[in-house]
């Protein structure tokens, strides 16, 4: 494996745009070890590169920029799912009529509970 300058690993690690300038016209098979050196390098000095907008470290700007428009998302979600609690709710309650109805008629007929036909 070839020996690079450790200064131009440094600065490709760091994502230095005249480093990546330099190599930019380098045959293939170097740049591939180039960049082997760099995420070695990368990987044993802990580098994050962020001055390049590719990093998953990188903290992102948040998208919103209305307060009022999020609290108003906010505030629908939360009556949408109310309602669908409340929906919910009604139907559990209409279910549990229908069974206790379904009981009593079983229960004056003189059938057993687990007696179904």
């Amino acid at each position: 494996m070839a020996e690079f300058n450790q200064e131009l690993v440094r600065a490709l690690a760091n994502n230095d745009k005249e480093a990546h300038e330099q190599i930019k016209n380098l045959p293939t098979p170097v740049k591939m070890a180039l960049g082997m050196e760099v995420d070695k390098m990368r990987r044993e000095e802990n580098i994050v590169p962020m001055n390049n907008g590719f990093s998953l470290y990188e903290e992102k700007k948040s998208s919103y920029s209305n307060d009022e428009e999020v609290a108003q998302a906010l505030a629908e979600r939360n009556r949408l799912l109310r309602e669908a609690d409340e929906l919910r709710e009604k139907i559990r309650q209409e279910h549990l009529e229908k069974e206790i109805k379904a009981r009593v008629e079983r229960a004056r007929a003189g059938l057993a509970m687990n007696d179904r036909r």
